[in-house]
């Protein structure tokens, strides 16, 4: 009977993280079902539903009943951006056109009830965390990948992503994708190095984690590629030893390595003499992207590239933030007074988050907003460090690609951003309130569960 219990519990909490990954990581298979399946083709409130859809999965038998410790500071600095920008919305707004009062209303209600449940989840999902993300991101990528291979208008070379309504080919949003996979990289690796993890579940994440770098090198996005190799550092610096390295190498000029290396690059090079389309098709995708930012780095300089005549010009997004950066430039030689309360809510879109929560929330904003992330950062290296548990872990790497998006991609009010925020604020800095069992090392845990109960309710 006591096993059956235990089934059951994990189900449940299986379906309350399920409802986080909607919430955090729904956009590919929302898009998926709403464009390719064209079950609501453009459809914002597809996308609202769904949402919903996360939340209603997220509320736990416990509700009300039962409430887990936040880290309380990191909660009153998100918790007071969001109020700020609420009343900037309402009271100073920047933008003399906005009419999307009950549009970002919504989205802050989302926000609202996402960490409000958050606070009455368990600890215990993270027994089931890392595998039903690898489960849910494996699944978005089958999805993308259907619908790549059922669209007439994609081909190679073009950035993966699903087409969003009747826009022209090739476009949609490749950093939803980016996101998905590079959670699902952080959580195969996770799942590959953890010791407990049986050899068939070990292959498959090894398999899962090979598609997720297949798909965040296609989506082509700059930011993803570089938080990979941030959190790549990360670890390296953090985990690998010089005496490891050294042992590593001695180790390779061993009989048994040297022959697996020599079968390896015997089979890598038949595999390209019989496909030799993939070499071609993973040479163009590293050429091109090579290209794009070889030629923002020439137009940053004011150099000409490919050829005398030609003058090099920053893309799209870089020029928006080249145009960002000489508008906050200015304000700073000559506007700085403006700084004290802000430009008001959506002055202007200039794509780093961090310099536009200062611009245009005053610096009240900016100590909220980057106060915040400065205080995830600092808890993060020491979970990095230590490896407390999975579900800290991999918020520990997940944040190298939020704090990438932080000077590079976004607004500081989106939900894009506080969803995963809501999920630091819930768990990270609090480690060492969950119980022993659900810790990497049992000896070092004191086993708290630090909650608040209402009377007659104990702790399970």
């Amino acid at each position: 009977m006591s096993g059956l219990i235990r089934f059951l519990q994990t189900l449940d909490y299986m379906r309350l993280v399920l409802g986080i990954c909607i919430l955090v990581d729904g956009y590919p298979l929302i898009f998926f079902f709403r464009e390719t399946l064209k079950l609501a083709p453009g459809s914002t409130a597809f996308t609202a539903a769904a949402l919903a859809g996360g939340l209603v999965l997220m509320v736990p038998f416990t509700l009300f009943r039962r409430l887990y410790r936040p880290n309380i500071t990191m909660l009153g600095l998100g918790v007071g951006f969001l109020l700020l920008c609420i009343f900037y919305m309402y009271v100073y707004m920047g933008d003399p056109g906005f009419k999307d009062y009950t549009k970002d209303m919504i989205y802050y209600t989302y926000i609202f009830i996402f960490i409000f449940l958050l606070i009455n989840i368990p600890n215990d999902i993270i027994r089931v965390f890392i595998p039903v993300v690898i489960l849910f991101t494996f699944i978005s990528n089958l999805g993308l990948i259907y619908s790549l291979m059922t669209n007439p208008t994609w081909a190679l070379g073009q950035r993966a992503t699903i087409t969003l309504g009747d826009n022209d080919e090739g476009s949609g949003n490749p950093h939803a994708f980016a996101r998905n996979a590079f959670m699902g990289l952080v959580a195969c690796a996770i799942w590959l190095v953890r010791p407990q993890t049986g050899v068939i579940f070990r292959l498959f994440a090894l398999f899962a984690g090979i598609l997720n770098l297949a798909i965040l090198i296609l989506t082509q996005t700059r930011s993803g590629i570089l938080a990979m190799l941030i959190a790549l550092a990360f670890f390296m610096f953090y985990n690998v030893r010089p005496a490891q390295i050294r042992m590593a190498v001695r180790g390779i000029f061993r009989p048994i390595p040297i022959i697996t290396i020599i079968l390896g690059f015997v089979g890598v090079v038949i595999f390209f003499q019989k496909f030799s389309d993939t070499y071609g098709i993973l040479y163009s995708y590293v050429l091109a992207f090579a290209e794009r930012n070889l030629e923002n780095v020439y137009a940053l300089l004011g150099l000409k590239a490919k050829g005398a005549a030609y003058q090099a010009t920053l893309d799209a997004s870089a020029a928006n933030r080249s145009v960002s950066a000489n508008f906050f430039s200015n304000v700073l030689s000559g506007h700085l007074y403006m700084l004290i309360l802000g430009y008001g809510y959506k002055f202007l879109y200039l794509d780093v988050p961090v310099m536009e929560a200062l611009t245009n929330h005053g610096i009240l904003g900016f100590v909220f907003f980057g106060g915040l992330n400065g205080l995830i950062f600092y808890h993060i290296l020491t979970i990095m460090r230590t490896n407390p548990n999975p579900l800290s872990t991999f918020l520990a790497y997940f944040y190298m690609l939020i704090l990438v998006t932080l000077f590079t991609n976004g607004r500081p009010n989106e939900i894009a951003f506080w969803f995963p925020l809501a999920l630091m604020i819930r768990f990270i800095g609090v480690e060492h309130l969950f119980p022993t069992y659900l810790s990497n090392h049992p000896t070092a845990a004191d086993g708290t569960d630090q909650y608040v109960v209402v009377p007659n309710n104990q702790a399970s």
